[in-house]
């Protein structure tokens, strides 16, 4: 029982996580985007009357945007995070069914527990992916009461989905601010 809940806690949990990621990662890639093209149309139109160094920044930063929607779109192409957190969630549903009923019979027989025992293998190995270590950090994070672990488990969730696509958002407009 311990087992299939600290699984489907996790699996629900990098489920979540995926579609925050996956939301993140569309968001990111149209803002950075949106950034290159916008430097660029607005370098197009004032360039004549920006200053040599003025230009040259913001062609930087331009290039910048350019590498960070390469680089977000390469990365969204492979990781597929919607389909994962799909898995991730059908798998988390069979493992809960599972659990439940499995609490509901209250039996010590052997062979019942080795035929859920079986069915569990089967629902957790029947899913493509796996749970990272932030989903089972989480998941362990919530069930203990002590606030550091909760804390640091949280700002290990946060770097996971945010960390990359705050990166790309930020660097160019803070790379234009503590330049110009």
């Amino acid at each position: 029982l311990h087992a299939m809940h600290t699984v489907k806690s996790a699996r629900f949990t990098a489920a979540e996580r995926l579609e925050r990621k996956n939301l993140m990662s569309v968001f990111a890639l149209s803002m950075v985007s949106l950034y290159f093209v916008g430097l660029s149309v607005w370098q197009v139109i004032y360039g004549a009357s920006l200053s040599e160094p003025t230009n040259r920044l913001v062609t930087l930063v331009s290039i910048m945007s350019s590498i960070c929607t390469l680089v977000l779109a390469l990365i969204d192409s492979m990781n597929d995070h919607k389909i994962k957190a799909h898995h991730m969630h059908a798998c988390a549903l069979s493992v809960n069914d599972l659990y439940q009923e499995f609490r509901a019979l209250q039996t010590n027989d052997v062979a019942t527990v080795q035929e859920f025992r079986r069915r569990y293998n089967e629902a957790v190995r029947g899913c493509p992916v796996n749970h990272t270590r932030v989903d089972y950090l989480m998941t362990r994070a919530e069930r203990t009461g002590r606030w550091e672990t909760k804390a640091w488990a949280h700002l290990r969730y946060m770097l996971d989905v945010y960390g990359l696509y705050g990166a790309c958002l930020l660097s160019p407009p803070l790379v234009l601010l503590f330049f110009a």
